[in-house]
């Protein structure tokens, strides 16, 4: 059998042009509000505490979780978000660098991973991040992330092929899942008047089991699983994952 090759990095130049200008126009500031209530509610953030967002994109949950007291740092591997985040607010500690190396050490009262970005990774390098993350939190410091290529939630609904338009901005994506490698190949086209951008990606699924066994594993310990914001409990079929651990 004839096994598929792929760019295990793709992240790293992903994030530019029309990819960029589309997660923008993707996200509300209220969105941005509700998102930052949960994190603060759920980390037991309060004014003063040292928080880490990783990866950070273009700091909208950092920024706003800095407007309410939350000592922050971002660090991402986009050179292009990160100079955005810096003109945003140039008060957090922003750097760039690849989120399987954070190089603190019990440092943060909590952190966070939000978006698909956990599912960047195969598991040897998934272990890896949690190491950083679990080493830079203060013992009993709070890890939540998020993810929506989690098995349970993914699979179900999972289309070859899907199209919208967002603002001026078309998007398309054709989606081949590989089972024995648990791996999502996605390639994405963006197109605004005569700008047509193509970027392949891969991206592995995970079990909520599996991923609270990497948790574990790294030292971080479930605590609990939401499918959204409000609070509400994860299910088998429910669109996002949010797993909140504690370092023991």
């Amino acid at each position: 059998m004839t096994k598929t090759t792929h760019d295990s990095n793709w992240f790293e130049t992903f994030f530019a042009g029309l990819a960029l200008d589309l997660w923008r126009a993707t996200h509300t500031a209220e969105q941005t509000a509700q998102e930052a209530d949960f994190l603060i509610r759920h980390l037991q953030l309060k004014s003063g505490d040292l928080a880490l967002d990783v990866p950070c994109g273009n700091g909208r949950h950092a920024a706003e979780l800095a407007r309410r007291g939350i000592r922050m740092t971002g660090i991402d591997i986009s050179a292009g978000f990160l100079e955005e985040a810096r003109r945003t607010a140039p008060e957090i500690e922003w750097v760039l660098g690849d989120m399987r190396e954070v190089p603190w050490r019990s440092r943060f009262d909590g952190a966070f991973c939000w978006g698909n970005s956990f599912g960047y990774f195969d598991h040897e390098s998934c272990l890896r991040f949690l190491d950083a993350v679990a080493g830079a939190l203060k013992p009993g410091g709070r890890f939540m992330m998020d993810t929506g290529l989690v098995a349970e939630s993914l699979l179900p609904h999972l289309q070859s092929e899907r199209s919208l338009q967002i603002g001026d901005i078309g998007f398309a994506s054709r989606n081949v899942y590989d089972p024995l490698d648990g791996r999502l190949d996605i390639t994405y086209t963006f197109t605004r008047g005569d700008q047509r951008e193509v970027k392949a990606t891969h991206q592995w699924v995970h079990s909520a089991a599996e991923i609270c066994r990497m948790l574990r594993q790294s030292g971080l310990e479930p605590v609990e699983m939401f499918g959204d914001v409000d609070d509400s409990g994860y299910a088998l079929g429910t669109s996002r994952l949010i797993v909140l651990a504690r370092r023991v």
